[in-house]
């Protein structure tokens, strides 16, 4: 096998000088952080790389399941959804995303009503299914994605 050394020199020359040259240095990447510090809202979020990510919310106040049905839980967990927007910096005018889960579809039209009425236009985007069960004693739990707006 012939071996060229001095092209394998200058080779390794130049990809020793490609790989010392100082790299551009990205911007530092916020560490993710908890949000839901706002009472008890049984769940909560995280902001990170400009965006807030809020858990599945449910329609609690102070601890306890909102009574009323479904047109009250579903008020409520969109003031919860706010509650830890404005806590990351953001609110549901910057929410991109949106996924609705309903224990059952018969309550799609009133929860729709409710969203409807309480969101910003232009409404995000936005997923909705029945699950059968939800966790407790509710009928029904959102989680959002929103954009924290530059300043």
């Amino acid at each position: 096998m012939f071996l060229n050394l001095p092209f394998l020199t200058a080779f390794l020359s130049c990809l020793a000088c490609v790989l010392a040259s100082p790299v551009k240095a990205r911007a530092p990447v916020p560490a993710v952080t908890y949000l839901g510090s706002q009472g008890r809202i049984l769940s909560g979020g995280a902001a990170a790389k400009g965006l807030v990510y809020t858990a599945g919310t449910v329609p609690s106040l102070n601890g306890t399941i909102v009574s009323g049905g479904i047109r009250n839980e579903t008020a409520q967990v969109i003031r919860n959804i706010a509650a830890i927007l404005e806590e990351g910096g953001t609110s549901w005018e910057y929410v991109l995303k949106t996924t609705v889960y309903l224990a059952t579809m018969d309550d799609y039209a009133a929860m729709n009503e409710v969203y409807a009425a309480m969101l910003p236009n232009p409404k995000p985007a936005r997923t909705a299914v029945e699950v059968g069960q939800l966790p407790g004693n509710f009928s029904v739990e959102i989680e959002a994605i929103a954009a924290i707006p530059e300043i």
